[in-house]
């Protein structure tokens, strides 16, 4: 009786040791399921025959479609894009939570929780339209608009800026052997000239109105920017250097902003 015993006990215990092989005689981990019966009798299975496996290895790990699960749990559907995971009733049409946590993936195919976003706003920085208000323009330097300047904070990670200007101005100045000079507005950036301007032509000398109407999309760094804009006198077509043209604004639209979210 003892000697059964024993017997039985060791052989207990070689089948506790032993790995577990459903449909295969060749287990590759501590239970393997082959669904198909497909696998290679020596060796490891191929990426294909492992896609109708199911493994549980011996670090606790389960794999669908792979042996060698690299995770608690893991699943290759074989199929590029498809995750091989379905809810059968938690589908597209499933009324949101009002809590909860978004998930997403990695790099490496884990899935981890994203932050929630926040409701997209739209932050604006504007100037009020301003008349009246007179400033000198001449070929010699770009003149700052009066009430042009504005100051946009930019939060971490830099946002796309929409950038809006319309001007109307009077000519007030009869120039000398004028009448027919070209005067540009231009965007600045943190002082800078940037690509955007317009260039109309003075159409009579004296008394003549112009209007300016600009629009881009600028990429902006985080931190403190200042966006305002210049004019100047770009093709002086008879009149002498240096002589002052004066502008008075009669109405100005002037706004920058962004989408946070």
């Amino acid at each position: 009786m003892r000697k059964n015993l024993l017997l039985a006990a060791f052989l207990g215990s070689q089948s506790i040791s032993a790995q577990i092989g459903v449909n295969t005689n060749n287990p590759q981990t501590a239970f393997h399921v082959d669904g198909s019966k497909d696998n290679n009798a020596s060796g490891s299975p191929s990426n294909s025959q492992q896609l109708n496996d199911f493994t549980i290895a011996s670090s606790g790990n389960l794999g669908i479609g792979t042996t060698i699960p690299t995770t608690k749990a893991e699943i290759n559907s074989g199929l590029a894009n498809i995750s091989g995971l379905k809810f059968r009733n938690l589908t597209s049409a499933t009324p949101t939570s009002a809590s909860g946590q978004n998930l997403g993936v990695d790099a490496s195919g884990n899935v981890i929780t994203v932050p929630t976003p926040t409701t997209p706003s739209v932050v604006t920085e504007e100037v009020s339209n301003s008349t009246g208000f007179s400033y000198n323009v001449n070929d010699l330097d770009y003149t700052l608009i009066p009430s042009s300047q504005q100051t946009l904070n930019i939060p971490v990670g830099g946002k796309a800026v929409f950038i809006n200007f319309m001007l109307g101005i009077d000519y007030f100045t009869f120039l000398p052997g004028g009448g027919a000079s070209y005067y540009q507005a231009r965007l600045f950036i943190d002082n800078a000239p940037t690509n955007v301007f317009l260039t109309t032509q003075e159409r009579v000398q004296g008394g003549s109105q112009t209007q300016y109407t600009m629009s881009t999309v600028k990429s902006l760094t985080a931190g403190s920017h200042t966006i305002d804009v210049r004019m100047i006198r770009s093709f002086n077509n008879g009149v002498a250097s240096g002589g002052n043209m004066v502008c008075r604004a009669i109405s100005m639209s002037f706004n920058a902003s962004y989408i946070n979210n």
